[in-house]
């Protein structure tokens, strides 16, 4: 089986003019924005700076430092308090991501621009998706503490002595390369669990746990060298998009940078890298067929064509 990184190009930008300009409905981009909008929450990151003087800083932390000595209970306290408010965010953010990826699918693969609908609907999906989150989260972030944690204990004689020597050098050879490897399986599944494993949970009306079995045994696992490709592809249609979004941000004078408006006026590319992926997808036979009555190579609409009809537009 051939399966082609570049052919879904075609096929995703047709679906994408199709469901956002044919026609034109700005209701329909505002549902649609909406639905993006939650399933991006918290993968988008802002811009941070750093104008506080060294001597301000230091300062601020000595005095910071007596002001702890002398109520500790409190600032306890109040550390638990931001600590615990954190992390329900945190998990607010991700169960509502995990319920908006299969909101955005579904509009998108139904070409609608429903919101209570698909919220409803796939709600066991996405409440799976969010306990699957939560847990491979957890896992990554004890993976990362402890390479950080045998790193810091190999340099720990040179950190005691204050020196760089033998001991640091051996924790840098040694963590590098671990972080490295790290790096580039959070990638991997990353890339996996939004790119193959949603779609699949999503078209097989299956749970988190199935959804990874089913993306790994059938999309990924045989294709290895299909799905690197497909991620360099998305990497460099990523920097392309990028650049259009940043023109369109200046543009806008830094409106377009706004929560949820972003999501709307942007809409175009997050409609066409979702395309990307189904249509990559779709390639892999009938059964992965998420736009039913549309040729899954060039976009050529087959309604009233006799099913295993050759779509006389490509061919195939």
């Amino acid at each position: 089986m051939k399966i082609s990184v570049i052919d879904p190009i075609t096929a995703a930008w047709n679906h994408m003019v199709r469901i956002l300009f044919k026609p034109f409905a700005f209701k329909k981009w505002l549902a649609l924005g909406f639905c993006a909008f939650l399933a991006q929450c918290g993968e988008q990151g802002g811009i941070h700076s750093n104008s506080f003087s060294n001597q301000s800083t230091g300062n601020s932390f000595e005095e910071g430092k007596v002001w702890i000595d002398a109520n500790f209970g409190l600032f306890l306290a109040i550390l638990l308090t931001g600590v615990g408010i954190i992390i329900l965010v945190s998990l607010l953010i991700t169960w509502l991501s995990s319920r908006g990826k299969f909101m955005l699918l579904d509009d998108i693969v139904k070409n609608r621009d429903a919101i209570k609908e698909p919220w409803n609907e796939y709600k066991t999906e996405g409440n799976s998706l969010f306990l699957f989150s939560v847990v491979t989260g957890l896992a990554l972030f004890f993976g990362l503490a402890l390479i950080g944690g045998l790193a810091t204990l190999i340099a720990l004689p040179d950190i005691q002595n204050e020196t760089f020597s033998t001991s640091a050098i051996t924790a840098i050879v040694v963590g590098g390369p671990l972080l490295f490897l790290y790096i580039l399986a959070c990638i991997a599944f990353s890339f996996i669990v939004k790119v193959l494993m949603v779609p699949a949970m999503y078209l097989k009306r299956v749970r988190a746990i199935q959804g990874w079995k089913i993306a790994w045994s059938q999309l990924f696992k045989g294709h290895v060298g299909s799905s690197i490709l497909l991620l360099l592809m998305m990497f460099l249609l990523a920097i392309g998009s990028s650049t259009v979004a940043m023109f369109t941000i200046c543009a806008t004078c830094c409106i377009a940078a706004l929560p949820y408006v972003s999501s709307v006026v942007l809409l175009p590319i997050t409609v066409f890298f979702v395309c990307y992926a189904l249509c990559y997808i779709q390639q892999f036979g009938d059964e992965w067929t998420f736009f039913k009555s549309m040729c899954r190579y060039c976009n050529y609409d087959l309604e009233g064509l006799d099913e295993g009809s050759i779509c006389p537009e490509c061919g195939k």
